[in-house]
Parts: C-alpha cells; sequence; structure tokens
C-alpha cells in the first residue's frame, strides 16, 4: 500500500505553512533509533511537538530482534486529548540484509498507514490519496509457498582489528565472532564463540611497559516455550581468560523462566524472574589464594529483570544473586537500573545506576598482582564492592513546533 499527497498540498505545505499547522493534528515521536528527519520529510502533513503533553497522537516506536537477525518495528499509536482512548498498532519487520535507506521507508511506510485513522478525521483528509501497488496473482492460480532451506537457522562471522599509535604508546587489538541461532515460537537455540587479544605498549622515559590480555569463549543456550508465561532451557560455556586467571573453565547450568506478562508483550513490558542451578570446572593458570590450582562447584543463581516502556519514559533494572553451593558464603549480589522519565513539561530526567557487593572471587592468583599490572589492569584484583551512578536531566522551552529539517552545516559544536 502506498500513501501519497496530492502535488496541490505539497506546495500548500511549502507556502502556507501556518494553516496547515492549524488544520493537522500534533504528533509526539517517541524513537531511539529512528530517523526522525527523514520521516518529517516523507509525511508533512502533521505538525512535529518536542512535547508529548502537547501532542493529539503519542507515537511510541519499539524494536526487537528477530531470528533472522532483522528487526521488528512495533508502532504504537496512543490517541491523546481529542483522539483520547483511540489507540492503534501497526508493525514492520526488516530482513538482516536491508539496508539502512530500506529500513527507515519501511516504518515510515507503516507509519503513515498508522495515522490515518487520525489524519481521516481532520481536514487534511481531502488531500490524502491512498493507492494499493500489490501486484496480484492471477485467477485460479496458487500462491507459491516458499521454502526456507537454511531451516530457520541465521550464522554470523565478524572480525575486526585496531592499531593505535602515539609517541609513547602503541595499541592493538583483534576481535574475532561468529554465532548460530536459530528463533522459532516453540524454541530458541544459540550458539557463540569469541576470540579477543589486546596488546598494549607504553614508553615512559627509557622503560616500556607491555600489557597484554587474551580472552576466548564458546557459548550455548537452549530454550524451550512451554506457555505465554513459563520457558524452561540452560547455558553451557567453555572459557579462557589472562585477566581472570583461567586457563581453561566450562560450565552447564539448566533454568526455568516466569514472566509475569505474556512475552508477546515484551517490547513494552517485561519483568522476567529466572533460576538456574548447575556445575563448573575450571583449572587456573596460577594457584589461587585458596590453593587451588583446579576444581569443580556447584552454583545457583536467581535473578529478576523488568522492563517498562510507556509514553511517560522507560524503566530498565535487574537484580541478580550468585551462590556456590559449597559454602554459601562465596557469592555475590548485583543491581542495576535506568530511568528515563518526563517529568513535566519540557523536562526529562536520567538516572542509570549500578551497583555489586563481591565475596566470590575465588580466580584470584595467590602471588598477587604487580605494580604494573594494577596499573594496567591486567589481571583481576580484589575486592569486595563495585558501583556506578550517572544523573542528568534536560530542560527545553520555546516553540512547540519542531516540524523544519535542515541540514546544512550538520556538524553540532
Amino acid at each position: 500500500m502506498l500513501i501519497t499527497i496530492l502535488p496541490l498540498k505539497a506546495q500548500q505545505i511549502q507556502h502556507n505553512d501556518e494553516n496547515i499547522r492549524n488544520e493537522a493534528i500534533n504528533i509526539f515521536l517517541d524513537c531511539h533509533r529512528c530517523d526522525v528527519d527523514y520521516i518529517r520529510r516523507e509525511l508533512p502533513y502533521v505538525n512535529y511537538v518536542r512535547d508529548r503533553q502537547e501532542a493529539d497522537v503519542h507515537i511510541l516506536i519499539t524494536q526487537e530482534s528477530t531470528g533472522s537477525g532483522g528487526k521488528k518495528y512495533r508502532i504504537h499509536l496512543i490517541g491523546q486529548g481529542q483522539f483520547e482512548g483511540i489507540d492503534d498498532q501497526v508493525i514492520y519487520i526488516s530482513s538482516p540484509d536491508d539496508t539502512r535507506d530500506k529500513i527507515r521507508e519501511g516504518y515510515t511506510r507503516m507509519l503513515a498507514i498508522g495515522m490515518m485513522k487520525y489524519v481521516g478525521q481532520t481536514p487534511l483528509s481531502r488531500h490524502i490519496n491512498i493507492s494499493y501497488d500489490l501486484a496480484t496473482t492471477s485467477a485460479g492460480q496458487k500462491e507459491k509457498i516458499v521454502e526456507d532451506k537454511w531451516k530457520s537457522w541465521v550464522f554470523d562471522i565478524g572480525m575486526s582489528g585496531q592499531w593505535d599509535e602515539q609517541e609513547t604508546y602503541n595499541s592493538l587489538e583483534f576481535e574475532n565472532d561468529i554465532s548460530a541461532e536459530k528463533v522459532t515460537p516453540d524454541w530458541k537455540i544459540e550458539f557463540a564463540g569469541n576470540y579477543d587479544e589486546k596488546l598494549r605498549n607504553y614508553r615512559i622515559e627509557d622503560t616500556i611497559y607491555r600489557s597484554e590480555k587474551t580472552s576466548a569463549s564458546f557459548r550455548h543456550l537452549l530454550v524451550k516455550s512451554i506457555t505465554d508465561h513459563w520457558s524452561v532451557g540452560g547455558r553451557a560455556s567453555f572459557s579462557t581468560s589472562s585477566y581472570s586467571n583461567t586457563q581453561f573453565s566450562w560450565s552447564v547450568y539448566p533454568a526455568v523462566e516466569y514472566n509475569v506478562f505474556p512475552y508477546d508483550q515484551s517490547s513494552r513490558k517485561q519483568l522476567r524472574i529466572q533460576y538456574r542451578v548447575g556445575y563448573g570446572y575450571t583449572f587456573y593458570q596460577d594457584t589461587t589464594i585458596y590453593d587451588k590450582i583446579k576444581e569443580g562447584l556447584f552454583g545457583q543463581q536467581l535473578s529478576i529483570a523488568l522492563g517498562i516502556r510507556q509514553p511517560w519514559g522507560s524503566l530498565n533494572g535487574s537484580l541478580r544473586g550468585f551462590t556456590y553451593l559449597h559454602d554459601w558464603s562465596k557469592n555475590s549480589l548485583k543491581i542495576q537500573g535506568s530511568v528515563y522519565f518526563r517529568v513535566l513539561k519540557g523536562l526529562s530526567l536520567k538516572i542509570h545506576g549500578d551497583a555489586a557487593l563481591i565475596h566470590n572471587q575465588l580466580s584470584l592468583p595467590k602471588a598477587g598482582a604487580t605494580p604494573e599490572e594494577i596499573l594496567l589492569r591486567q589481571i583481576q584484583i580484589a575486592s569486595q564492592y563495585d558501583y556506578s551512578i550517572h544523573i542528568g536531566f534536560s530542560y527545553t522551552f520555546g516553540s512547540i513546533y519542531n516540524n523544519v529539517v535542515n541540514p546544512r552545516f550538520g556538524d553540532r559544536y
């Protein structure tokens, strides 16, 4: 379906902007990763306002990854003021090989379709032309069924390198990743591996300090959907890390998860509770502070994750507790969260923070760390806590309209 504006109206938009504003509906576009300038250019028959309280329609766009590697855009249209109680939703799904231009064209087209419910109740409706351009099959011809030769499997390989150099410093980094996944309504299967290496040299007078860190891992996730709220599955992993004093480690952790809200509402709200218990075995590079060169241990973890995306803003948080079963005093507790809240007209508040209590650093080397290793962060050091917090706010005032696109001198100072 193609929605267009008649040429006469396009001229009116350019030369009689004030009248257009009086007739057009006000919308508040709430999308973090959309090309907003493109949407404004392609859909000029509405007013774009910078505060949701001034809007007739609040457009909230959320994204989810699909099993094929594409994106599923849910476009929520929430009526306000004269359209209070008139809500709608349209969906656009992109393919993994779609260009950015094709993707923005796709969700903009679906947004235009969704807005017709509201634009149709304004005087501007007489200037809207709707055409249907889908090629139809001949009478009696059966629809062709496309067979997926990959059986829903998607593979991804990535390699990157970076070289930096100054007079007293140089750095070389390699990152390699490979993954395979299959996602269906009933199953979620993932395999992923990575290898990272970081080499850094610092020259202070006549002395060169060298930092080298390497890590590699292979991970497997298997999940079976049981109901709209329950899932069962597990994780398996193999890893090595010079930073964590780990020569080789493997673990297997079966798990069960309950989502308070149905999984199909996850783009707007979710509250997941997950419990897993399993076994892991580790070969250490150096003897640990507990005089171990290798050991196998049972452990358990309980985690709670909350995610909410609503017109007033967004809220995300998680709480995760882990303990070894042989000694419950060897445990960790981590909480993290972020909130973006539209306090009142023009005023927004952003808060992000995380904190952890750490009592399970079993892999710390008995020999400790040299000052160079500590400063260059080559190996993990003992710490019973870790926290960070970021707080910010913004206040915007002035004209409520934000319709014009002007890309000249695009760099912002």
